[in-house]
């Protein structure tokens, strides 16, 4: 331990370190035993960490455990972790050329979650979706980008505890559905969401590679219906090169998209 340490701080920290390994808490005598400090010493820590709101007693069981403070340490540094800030910054320069809601979402856990999104002041948001969102990803144009870029293996597996259901009337929910709209997303290399998600709303949506080809995510943009034109796609390839740059930023050579996972991958 150097000579700028302050060594209760530093007896603090490992306190915590040893709550957060057990989430059902523990008595200050046994922190204590297991850390080498002093008994008298280990309660005024806890103590002060109680005071603090980063440790918590039970009511119940009288053991001390994280506190909610934790979480929020967790939470705010939590977007910064999911969702490189390069890549934020290209979904917000999306949203000020085309003032349209701007989505990110990540394959993590093998989930598809939305981490992040920028509205712009002109923008129509898709109401019932926010940050930690994971559900319906068959039907959303988020879900379909990063499906679709799925090994067959992982996405059967996905597939075994992800039930379609149909958000509209004109949701694509059916297995055979499902299987025609991951292709066709996979074979163009954007994901089209037209009022299968929510009625009157479309959604576009382009992957996002990491640097050794595997999905990392998906970036979307969504509209009113009514802005959308099927017959040009101007906006398709404009989302398309920012999910292009989203993937070099990730390490991902632009030249390496030669196959198509869902497609060819085992």
């Amino acid at each position: 331990m150097s000579n700028s340490t302050i060594h209760s701080l530093s007896r603090g920290l490992r306190l915590l370190d040893y709550i957060a390994q057990y989430p059902e808490g523990l008595t200050v005598k046994w922190l204590s035993a297991a850390t080498g400090i002093p008994l008298g010493t280990c309660y005024h820590l806890i103590k002060t960490m109680v005071e603090e709101g980063y440790v918590e007693k039970d009511k119940i069981t009288l053991l001390y455990k994280l506190s909610y403070k934790i979480a929020y340490l967790y939470n705010q540094m939590r977007p910064a972790l999911t969702v490189p800030d390069a890549i934020r910054s290209l979904s917000h320069e999306i949203v000020a050329d085309l003032q349209e809601t701007t989505y990110v979402a990540k394959w993590e856990h093998e989930e598809v979650i939305i981490e992040h999104i920028a509205e712009g002041n002109q923008a129509v948001k898709v109401r019932a979706l926010y940050v930690g969102y994971r559900d319906h990803a068959f039907v959303h144009a988020l879900g379909k980008a990063i499906l679709s870029a799925l090994p067959p293996r992982v996405l059967a597996r996905y597939r075994q505890t992800h039930f379609p259901v149909a958000r509209t009337a004109r949701s694509h929910a059916t297995d055979e559905q499902i299987v025609r709209e991951l292709q066709i997303t996979a074979e163009r290399g954007y994901s089209l969401d037209v009022g299968e998600w929510e009625d009157g709303v479309c959604c576009i949506g382009a992957p996002i590679f990491q640097y050794d080809g595997t999905i990392w995510g998906a970036v979307a943009i969504s509209m009113p219906e009514s802005r959308y034109d099927p017959r040009s796609e101007d906006t398709v390839h404009y989302l398309k090169k920012y999910a292009q740059a989203m993937s070099k930023y990730l390490g991902q050579p632009q030249s390496s998209r030669s196959s198509v996972p869902f497609l060819s991958g085992p």
